[in-house]
């Protein structure tokens, strides 16, 4: 069985603690309007949008304390987005009194003590209200996303005040890890930024280290759905299907339009993933975009890594209601096992593999 090490990831005993937070409230991912069109292919009948959640992450630093905060989700006040957006906004998503400001603060978590704020990139599901935190919290970002407000770029969806008064961090990438360029966050293999480009110049993945052997990939918008990782040769190996949910596939999986050899549908002859990335707009390159995913597909398969992308529904039974999740203990708990064929669960919220009407 392969381990982290073959993804060339540094040995190191400093580890970071991680917090999960969905700033979709409880009960209204159906409500999540957004068509997947562009998103990923193909697009079956009937599953024509993305009731999906958006994750934020809260880390914490374990030897020295210190806090920083993975993307934001949406900001509460829709209609103060960039014009451009703030209507298809409005339409797309349910209406919240909170952001994840307000979540972290609901369980003791003292903004001011949020020393960066890392976005993955600079779509406005993920950058947030940044003027809700405090001057001295700094902004991280790759140095190839492009840091304009939409006063003066027409393509940007960032405001004035997401810049104005606050350092923003340009990360460079000094290391390699797997296929992609890697920065090492705090100086000493605990956190790393992934440069993982295609859906935006200068979208960024974390690696977080949170016990000596074990991982959490931060996905971001790498991909929309969990089925653009899946399968593949390696996670059949390690992970092999429970042969329950196997056998359920061959009814409920479409064979038509996931064909192999046989009249039914045989999860065991697919090694490569069911869905590509959409080649839509909301890709700033659909090429790198499904390069990029092909490359995660390693981490994916690995059984030291537990990768969550920001808007992957098929977790949210794991996750319950009750924000925030510590996923730390995620390998002693088995989630990995117990979770990455549930997207080929007909129950499953992120299923989408047969026509429905």
């Amino acid at each position: 069985m392969s381990s982290y090490r073959d993804l060339e990831i540094p040995v190191s005993s400093a580890t970071v603690s991680v917090k999960i937070f969905d700033t979709i409230p409880a009960g209204e991912h159906k409500n999540v309007k957004g068509s997947v069109h562009g998103m990923l292919e193909p697009v079956l009948p009937g599953h024509e949008k993305l009731e999906c959640p958006i994750f934020c992450f809260f880390i914490e630093h374990t030897s020295s304390g210190k806090r920083i905060v993975f993307d934001l989700g949406l900001r509460k006040d829709l209609n103060n987005c960039a014009p451009s957006v703030a209507g298809v906004l409005q339409e797309f998503f349910p209406h919240t009194d909170e952001d994840i400001v307000d979540l972290m603060q609901a369980h003791g978590i003292d903004i001011d003590s949020i020393g960066a704020v890392v976005w993955s990139h600079s779509h406005v599901d993920h950058t947030g209200d940044v003027s809700r935190f405090p001057a001295s919290t700094n902004v991280v970002v790759s140095k190839s996303l492009v840091m304009e407000s939409y006063e003066t770029n027409q393509s940007s969806t960032l405001l004035p005040s997401d810049l104005t008064g606050r350092k923003v961090n340009m990360v460079d990438f000094e290391l390699q890890i797997g296929a992609f360029k890697a920065h090492d966050y705090f100086g000493d293999g605990s956190f790393y930024l992934l440069d993982v480009p295609g859906h935006q110049d200068g979208h960024m993945c974390g690696l977080a280290r949170v016990t000596p052997t074990s991982f959490i990939l931060m996905g971001g918008d790498a991909c929309h759905h969990i089925g653009i990782l899946r399968p593949t040769d390696l996670l059949h190996r390690n992970h092999p299907c429970p042969a329950a949910l196997l056998q359920r596939t061959r009814h409920t999986v479409s064979h038509q339009h996931f064909p192999n050899a046989g009249s039914a549908f045989d999860l065991e002859q697919h090694t490569k993933p069911l869905l590509r990335v959409g080649s839509g707009p909301y890709q700033a390159d659909s090429v790198v975009a499904q390069q990029s995913a092909d490359a995660l597909t390693v981490f994916d398969g690995n059984p030291d890594v537990f990768v969550v992308l920001a808007h992957d529904s098929s977790l949210l039974p794991l996750f319950g209601t009750a924000y925030p999740v510590v996923l730390d203990q995620w390998k002693a708990k088995g989630w990995k096992e117990r979770m990455v064929w549930s997207f080929l669960d007909e129950e499953n919220p992120a299923f989408r593999f047969n026509e429905r009407t």
